[in-house]
């Protein structure tokens, strides 16, 4: 079944469109910030708090980068007026990344700048390995000015990841996403063996707990979840030290037990016009959901 649902999974895109949306609307919050602003209340109802994404990366043009860096006020404006519990994830990408890396870095402290005023987190995502380099020192230069309103994200496939934890952890207090990661990275610098990226994950957490940073433990991984909750009594840590994260949608059942243990918990929201790519993607990532979609192509949506 696991093979079948893999192979599926790479035929995604051959699917209809309404299908591929039918079967992941529950990972997305819809296209607007409105719909984005009402999935994040109801979490915030259940006691998790959250990071709101807007979908598209990648960005070509100008006019582009600058109608994702008005919509990202927008929903900070909002985040603030509606007093909603959440920060906001970024990509480097979408800020204009794949045009002048001095002008997008630029972007986003402009941005940041602009979210310290209405009190709001941003969390600069991480994408493939070009630019790890540029999104590490972004963070690094950032948080010295604003420790308290910027993450960023580390991803434990890669191999570099632990020797850069510890180097940004010698200095000061960092906080960061740790997860595993997602994109299909060049052997030569990724795990590819699941044991071997659980293994690098819990090796970075602990660098983290043990240097005191502050760190997003986002992983759906049951047995991740549960050794995390050893290091964190072995650590003796408070909500102030850590937090576990989540996608939207995906394994409400570990969603409420961490919640239901006492640990804070932040959802990370997705929304926007660019859902179809994200879906794939996603979809690609869980070959058992991706089982799903022909369901839903056999019985016609139904």
């Amino acid at each position: 079944m696991r093979l079948f649902n893999s192979l599926v999974a790479h035929t995604l895109p051959y699917v209809p469109k309404s299908i591929v949306g039918l079967v992941s609307k529950r990972y997305l919050a819809g296209e607007t910030i409105a719909s984005a602003m009402a999935t994040a209340k109801a979490l915030n109802e259940e006691g998790a708090v959250c990071t709101i994404d807007l979908l598209g990366e990648f960005v070509t043009s100008e006019s582009e980068v600058q109608k994702t860096i008005a919509l990202y006020k927008d929903i900070i404006t909002k985040i603030h007026e509606e007093k909603v519990t959440s920060s906001i994830s970024l990509k480097p990408t979408s800020f204009g990344a794949l045009i002048d890396r001095e002008q997008c870095a630029k972007n986003i402290y402009d941005l940041v700048v602009f979210a310290k005023e209405k009190d709001v987190q941003v969390t600069i995502d991480m994408e493939d390995h070009p630019y790890t380099d540029f999104t590490l020192e972004t963070y690094d230069k950032l948080r010295k000015e604003f420790p308290q309103h910027i993450r960023t994200v580390v991803q434990a496939y890669l191999k570099r990841t632990l020797p850069d934890v510890k180097k940004l952890a010698e200095s000061e207090r960092c906080c960061l996403r740790l997860c595993k990661g997602i994109y299909d990275e060049p052997a030569d610098i990724s795990y590819k063996d699941r044991n071997k990226v659980n293994e690098n994950y819990l090796a970075i957490l602990r660098v983290m707990m043990e240097k005191k940073s502050y760190v997003g433990i986002a992983t759906h991984d049951d047995y991740l979840v549960y050794k995390a909750f050893e290091m964190i009594e072995e650590f003796s840590l408070t909500e102030k030290d850590y937090e576990f994260q989540m996608l939207l949608g995906v394994r409400s059942e570990l969603r409420k037990e961490i919640l239901g243990k006492g640990h804070p918990l932040r959802i990370y929201i997705p929304f926007g016009e660019k859902w179809y790519e994200y879906s794939l993607r996603r979809l690609k990532e869980n070959p058992n959901i991706a089982g799903n979609i022909i369901k839903g192509v056999l019985t016609f949506g139904r």
